[in-house]
């Protein structure tokens, strides 16, 4: 069922960052709530890796999309600490420009991470 959301045609590339319904702050928080295994606000490759590991083997087609671990790490650990912080001006917040900016992206990641985590009301 992921693998349907995640092709469907709203998740095109044409959607717009003001149209998008997945905001980069919800979905840090879904993020910060869901894969942060030890609630210390970063992300580490180890916490990635474990989410990854989670999805089957059909929604490890999300992948294809937003990339590895290590293709995540490159694109939103700002300073290369090897941790993703997740607090107000931290790594996602510096990295906006090339972590999950674009919406396709970000509906992608929430629909294979934590598709029941609303990201209007967090």
């Amino acid at each position: 069922m992921t693998i349907l959301l995640l092709l469907s045609p709203s998740v095109t590339s044409s959607t717009s960052d003001e149209e998008c319904p997945i905001s980069r702050e919800g979905m840090i928080k879904c993020a910060a709530r869901h894969l942060d295994l030890n609630s210390d606000s970063l992300l580490s490759r180890s916490e990635l890796d474990t989410a990854i590991g989670t999805l089957n083997f059909l929604s490890r087609s999300v992948l294809k999309v937003i990339g590895s671990t290590d293709i995540i790490m490159s694109k939103c650990d700002y300073d290369s600490d090897g941790f993703i912080d997740m607090e107000p001006g931290g790594d996602m917040e510096k990295s906006k420009e090339t972590c999950l900016k674009q919406c396709f992206k970000r509906k992608a990641f929430k629909g294979a991470f934590f598709p029941e985590c609303d990201t209007e009301t967090i």
